[in-house]
This record gives C-alpha cells, sequence and structure tokens, in this order.
C-alpha cells in the first residue's frame, strides 16, 4: 500500500480534552487535514472510558490530554488497550509538559507528543501520515507473526493442525478433565495401503490423497473438535466432551466411512481404507502419554482385524502394556486395602431336585472412576503378581462371612473358592485356611477349594502335599474347567478330589455335538463309580439343562440357572428355589 492508498484509509478518532476550546481546535485541524474523519470527544476520563466501551476497537487514533478534571489521562491507558487494541495511535496533545514528559509518555507506549502551544495544520496532519505508516506496518507483521504460527502448527500439505499443536490441545483438555471433569475421546487413524499408493503412483499422488483425507476428516468432525495430521499417513481427532465409548464408536465409524468412498483424484477414482483406535479420558487415562499409547495400541488391532474400528480397554486380559498393568496392580491393592471389592455368590444346583447345593465366590470391582471392572481382566493381572496371596486371603475371608450369613438354616451350602498354582505354593497355606476357619466357626466340609489343572501340574508333588492335608483337614477340593487344558485322569487317582467341574466349553452347545455328549456321559458314569460330584459349567438354557439330566449329570452351574449375586440377592434367591422345589423348574435367574 502505497502513501495515496492509505490516504484513503479510514480514520476515527477520539479526542479527550477537559478543555472546550482545545478540544474544537483539535478537531478543526484533523478534518482540515484529514477530510471525512470521524470525531468523537470526551471532555473527562468517565466519558472517556463510556466512548471507549461504546466504540470498542473502531478508533485508530486517541488524542489525549494528560491533565484532566477528574484525574491523570494517562491513568486511561491500560482501558484503551483492552478496549480498542494495540492498532490504536496514541498521541498525547497537552499544555503542560516537557521533553521529559515527552520520554515518559512515549515509554508508555503513546506514540507521539504534541504541544498545544504549538498545535499546527502541518503538525496534526504529519502525525496522522506516521500513525497510519505505523498501522500498516504493524498489521503487516502482525498477519507475518500469525502465518509464521500457523505455519509452526499446522501441517504444510494439509493444513491440519500438526502434532506440536495436537499434543498442546490434548493437554489442555487433560488440565480441564482433572479440574472440571470434562471428559473428551481421541482417535488415533492409520491409512492402510497408503505405501502401495506411494508405490504404484508416485509421491505426488500420494500427497494428493492426504490432502483429501485431511478435507474429509475436517468435514466429518465438528467445529470444536481438532482432526490432525501426526506425521506421514498417521491421522488424529479430538473430541472434546465425548464421555461414552459408543459415541467415540459412532464417529469412529463415521470417518472410516468418509474416508473409504472413492476418492476424485488425478489418477482416477481411488478408494482407501484407514484403521481407527479409540481411547476416552478419563476412562483411559488422565495424560497425553497414557492416552496416546493406549490409542495406538487400539490402532495397531484395528489394522490386525476385519473390524477397522477398535475400542481400547485398558484392563483388557490380552494387554502387554507394562504401564497398564502396573495402574492396574496399584488400584488393585488400594482396593484391597479400603475393601472395595466385593464378592458375589453364582449357584450350584441340584438339577434334578432344583434345589441350590452350593455357591462359587467370584470378585467383582466397581471402580470409583471407571466404573465395574471385567473381572478377567484384574484377576489373570493379579495371577501374575505379589497380589495373588492377600487377593486369595480376602477371598477365603468373603466366603467365610458368606457361610455366617447363611448361618444354620442352610447348613447343607457350601461356598467354592478358586486358588491358583502360586497360591499352593505359599508357606503356611493350610494353616492359614484352618485358622480362618476356626476363628469363624465354620464346617470345614463348607469351604470348597477349586484348582484348575494348571495348578495340579506345575508342581505335582507340592501340589498334592498340600491338597492332602486340607482334603485330611476336611475341605473338599474340585477340578475346575476340566477339559479345558490336558486333561489326565491320572489327576483324579493321586489327588483327593471330591468334585469336577465340566468346562463350559463342551456344555455351551451340548444340545448340537454328539461328542460333547458322549463325553458328559462317560464322566457322569465315572463320577457316579468314584463317588464325585459331576458339575456342568455354562448351562445357560431349558434345553441343555434337561439334556444333562438325560445324560446322567445331576448338578450344574450358568446363567441359566443363576447369576453371580449379592449375599442379600443369594438368601431370597435360595428362599425362592426351596419353595418351588419339585416343579421341576428353576427360579428366573437373578441380574449380576
Amino acid at each position: 500500500m502505497d502513501r495515496s492508498d492509505r490516504l484513503g484509509m479510514p480514520v476515527h478518532a477520539l479526542v479527550i480534552d477537559d478543555d472546550d476550546v482545545d478540544r474544537e481546535k483539535l478537531k478543526r485541524l484533523l478534518k482540515r487535514c484529514r477530510p471525512g474523519v470521524d470525531v468523537a470527544e470526551a471532555n473527562s476520563k468517565v466519558s472517556a472510558l463510556a466512548e471507549l466501551r461504546g466504540q470498542a476497537k473502531n478508533f485508530s487514533f486517541i488524542f489525549l490530554d494528560f491533565k484532566l478534571d477528574d484525574g491523570d489521562g494517562r491513568d486511561l491507558l491500560p482501558d484503551i488497550w483492552q478496549l480498542v487494541g494495540s492498532d490504536c495511535v496514541v498521541i498525547a496533545v497537552t499544555g503542560y509538559g516537557s521533553d521529559r514528559a515527552a520520554a515518559d509518555a512515549i515509554k508508555l507506549g503513546i506514540h507521539e507528543y504534541l504541544s498545544k502551544n504549538e498545535l499546527t495544520g502541518e503538525r496534526v496532519a504529519v502525525a496522522i501520515r506516521d500513525g497510519l505508516d505505523w498501522i500498516e506496518g504493524h498489521q503487516r507483521a502482525r498477519v507475518a507473526e500469525q502465518e509464521l504460527i500457523h505455519r509452526s502448527l499446522h501441517d504444510a500439505l494439509t493444513d491440519l493442525p500438526n502434532r506440536h499443536l495436537f499434543l498442546d490441545r490434548i493437554e489442555y483438555h487433560c488440565a480441564q478433565q482433572r479440574r472440571d471433569g470434562h471428559a473428551f475421546a481421541l482417535l488415533m487413524i492409520d491409512l492402510d495401503r497408503f505405501k502401495q499408493v506411494n508405490d504404484e503412483f508416485g509421491h505426488l499422488l500420494g500427497d494428493e490423497l492426504l490432502v483429501e483425507v485431511g478435507r474429509r476428516l475436517r468435514e466429518g468432525v465438528r467445529e470444536v473438535d481438532t482432526a490432525a495430521r501426526l506425521g506421514g499417513d498417521e491421522f488424529a481427532v479430538l473430541l472434546p466432551g465425548v464421555a461414552t465409548l459408543d459415541v467415540a464408536e459412532a464417529v469412529g465409524r463415521k470417518l472410516v466411512g468418509a474416508l473409504e468412498a472413492p476418492m476424485a483424484l488425478s489418477c482416477g477414482p481411488l478408494s482407501i481404507a484407514a484403521s481407527i483406535g479409540i481411547v476416552v479420558a478419563p476412562q483411559h487415562g488422565h495424560d497425553v502419554t497414557t492416552l496416546l499409547s493406549r490409542a495406538d495400541q487400539a490402532m495397531y488391532r484395528a489394522k490386525r482385524n476385519l473390524d477397522k474400528v477398535m475400542l481400547y480397554d485398558d484392563l483388557e486380559p490380552g494387554s502387554t502394556n507394562i504401564l497398564d498393568r502396573m495402574v492396574l496392580m496399584g488400584e488393585m491393592e488400594l482396593a484391597l486395602e479400603r475393601g472395595d471389592i466385593q464378592w458375589h455368590l453364582q449357584p450350584k444346583v441340584d438339577l434334578a431336585a432344583s434345589r441350590p447345593t452350593g455357591f462359587e465366590a467370584l470378585a467383582r470391582w466397581r471402580h470409583s472412576r471407571f466404573g465395574p471392572i471385567a473381572p478377567d481382566a484384574f484377576i489373570t493381572a493379579i495371577e501374575g503378581s505379589k497380589l495373588i496371596w492377600p487377593f486369595t486371603l480376602a477371598t477365603i475371608d468373603a466366603a467365610l462371612g458368606h457361610l455366617q450369613r447363611l448361618g444354620p438354616t442352610h447348613p447343607h451350602l457350601s461356598i467354592s473358592v478358586n486358588v491358583s498354582a502360586r497360591v499352593l505354593q505359599q508357606p503356611g497355606l493350610v494353616e492359614h485356611v484352618i485358622q480362618k476357619l476356626d476363628s469363624a466357626g465354620i464346617d470345614p466340609r463348607r469351604l470348597v477349594l477349586e484348582l484348575t489343572e494348571t495348578a495340579l501340574i506345575s508342581n505335582p508333588s507340592q501340589a498334592r502335599k498340600v491338597l492332602d492335608e486340607l482334603a485330611t483337614r476336611g475341605i473338599d477340593l474340585s477340578i475346575d474347567d476340566f477339559g479345558a487344558g490336558f486333561t489326565s485322569f491320572g489327576y483324579l487317582r493321586d489327588f483327593m478330589v471330591r468334585e469336577i467341574k465340566i468346562d463350559k466349553s463342551y456344555i455351551l452347545n451340548l444340545t448340537e455335538r454328539s461328542f460333547d455328549q458322549s463325553l458328559v456321559t462317560c464322566l457322569a458314569v465315572f463320577c457316579e463309580a468314584r463317588g464325585l460330584r459331576l458339575v456342568a459349567e455354562g448351562v445357560e438354557t431349558p434345553e441343555c439343562l434337561a439334556r444333562l439330566l438325560e445324560l446322567g449329570c445331576r448338578y450344574g452351574q450358568g446363567y441359566g440357572i443363576g447369576r453371580p449375586m449379592t449375599i442379600d440377592a443369594a438368601l431370597t434367591w435360595i428362599v425362592e428355589q426351596e419353595a418351588g422345589a419339585g416343579d421341576g423348574a428353576l427360579a428366573p435367574p437373578l441380574e449380576d
């Protein structure tokens, strides 16, 4: 813009002076040197503030007298910068001043210092021209600065936010979540077969594809969301306010659909797939590192899966993330100390008599932040940690407490507790169990220890020694998940077992598989001959229950009989079962 162009720039001026004559003189000079200038006026600090607030950011020039009836005009400077902005030129016009006063005024951010005694049209015109030059330069510098900032924070190819800006926004939302509890979701997106596109069509076509991907991502999310390119063919989306996996998954599937639609590129129509991993804060983490790591893991699982949108579960059993395990164990240790773990009871029943014979104690953990944690997740983690011993003791304590609640009214009912191979190697196991039974005043026959085949074969000599000692004390032993591992009838010969639980994989489809039916028949005959209880796990339908009875299996356990329930619900359930005994049908199962 040359000087002639600048002469046509609109000028909005505010004259702040308590002297009516001086104010009128300056107004005439402004209009004479700058035709079309818009001049407002104020005679005090109070009226000046009213003008500034009413015309916020419209004034390009402010002529300020320092000495006003209601105070020093310089006190208005902070309000000027705040209300009008940094593009405004402030010119001091005062009748009382000196060179030192002028220098001090410049330090305050005032652009020019004019004396009322030397005020002429020429001096005002020069001040206006210099001010317009400064405004133009300041605006040009600001645009250049903003452009540099934009380039540093955005991807040069797609113009999406880059990794640096994206991480900064995640950090902001993490801090906001910790402070105010605002949830958000994070999606990590990786293009499938992008390398193949680059190899076959070249990098220019690859760049063209990336630009189109960026456009579709930007159009596929809300204005408050952030779609970013992290590098290469890796993109990400931040969804503020999304608190549930269902909503995040719906967005992910929408984006996958948008990206899979054919793209009109210079080579012709081209389709490409994408894999998306999803996490939600705070459910899956509270910090940037954890959330990105977990979203990455979910995304890489999606790349190996037919389903291209994968939700991350940081507590799933298959997770190999060391941080997940450490976090989970720390949370579990605190939960044990605080008594946050509950043990529900799942019934075992006599299928023929429709009567309960006992229960299995199953741990349930409702996390204060994450809600219910999948039992398979924390049990798998515990079995490989130092917590297995205190967890087992807590389970036994809970089982004995439940047996006391069952009391003399139901002396025939037992409660089973699962015991791992590592617990069998724990010194003093037998003494601990017996002491707890004695302290609780519970008949040892009402406590059943369930062990998997793995527990028996990991250290057979130690297992036999411990289990024989427990059995001689009157504690029944059960082999859990029989048939799921390397089944050997030698276990039944070498160990004092009182119960066999057929793994549910043989029961769930029993009515359709002749092999499973033959296995149940053989085991039923064997157990009857040996005086053992045969319990079928996974009984879920009336048809399965009826078929088990036909095959000779008298005992069962499963969701079709009763889901895990609290001790209070179990007491109610027992009464209902016993009241309905003899009609050949079990009461409807309670919800977990």
